[in-house]
Order: structure tokens, then sequence, then C-alpha cells
């Protein structure tokens, strides 16, 4: 069966666009709690990965060294995460939630899962997992296309 050229189109702007909406939402909510998507990114990594490096940060979420190091930094001003030397490495520090930061990253969650909630409302659960199906094979598929383009 012939796929239909603008429905592939289709699905990659409504990807596209769903996402973007969604950071915009997130973005919104998350601003009356005060923070930011890139700190939240950054909470949440912290929160499954306590004593990470600030080099290890940036590479988990996808964000340059520099813009990590700034928001490590307003993070720990505001007392959400502490930093501590890597005993392994003098040049190193790690960095882990505080109590504040712990309870942050649980209204994070809760701003999170209430927008997803919103977002899906109307689908029923056949078509909630169609769609996460979808976007699993999606992003299987674009990570099979990197690895295989690294391997060459």
């Amino acid at each position: 069966m012939d796929q239909d050229p603008t429905k592939e189109a289709s699905i990659g702007y409504l990807v596209h666009e769903v996402a973007r909406l969604f950071r915009r939402r997130f973005e919104e909510e998350a601003s009356t709690h005060g923070f930011t998507l890139p700190q939240w990114r950054a909470l949440a990594e912290l929160s499954r990965n306590a004593g990470i490096s600030q080099v290890s940060l940036a590479a988990s979420i996808d964000i340059d060294q520099m813009t990590v190091s700034g928001i490590v930094s307003r993070l720990e001003k505001r007392g959400l995460i502490e930093r501590y030397p890597d005993p392994n490495d003098s040049r190193a520090k790690l960095a882990k939630l505080t109590p504040a930061g712990i309870e942050l990253v649980a209204t994070a969650k809760n701003v999170g899962r209430a927008l997803f909630e919103d977002a899906l409302s109307g689908l029923d659960a056949g078509q909630r997992e169609a769609v996460t199906t979808g976007l699993h094979t999606i992003r299987d598929n674009l990570n099979r296309m990197a690895q295989q383009k690294e391997a060459v």
C-alpha cells in the first residue's frame, strides 16, 4: 500500500507541533511554580542520577556545558541542588538534589502529569496505546538510523 506523501509530511509536522506545544504549555505551568523547562530537565535528571557530574548532566539532557553550568548555578543559589567535589577527580564537581529540590521535582511531575492528561483527553485507552506504540516505533527507527550512520 502506497503512503500518501502529504500524510507523511503532516505526521512530521504534527509531531513537531505537539512537541512545541507541550514545551510551551509546560513552560507556562512551570513558570507559576518558579522554574523553567531546562531547569526541570536538569532537576529530573538529578533525581534519577544523584551525584552526576555537570559534563554528564549536559550530555544526558542534550544541552551544552556552558548552559548547564548556568542552570546548575541558578539551581544551587535557590537551594534546590548542592554541588560537592568528585572524590575521583579533583577538578570535577558532582551535584545532587536538596530536600527543596526533591519537593520541586514532585511538583514538576504533578504539573507534567496534569498537562499530559489534559493533552490526551478525548483519547480512549486504545488510541492512547496506539499513539504511544507509534511514537516508540518512530523514536526507535530514528535511533537505529543514527547508529547505522555512526557505524559507517
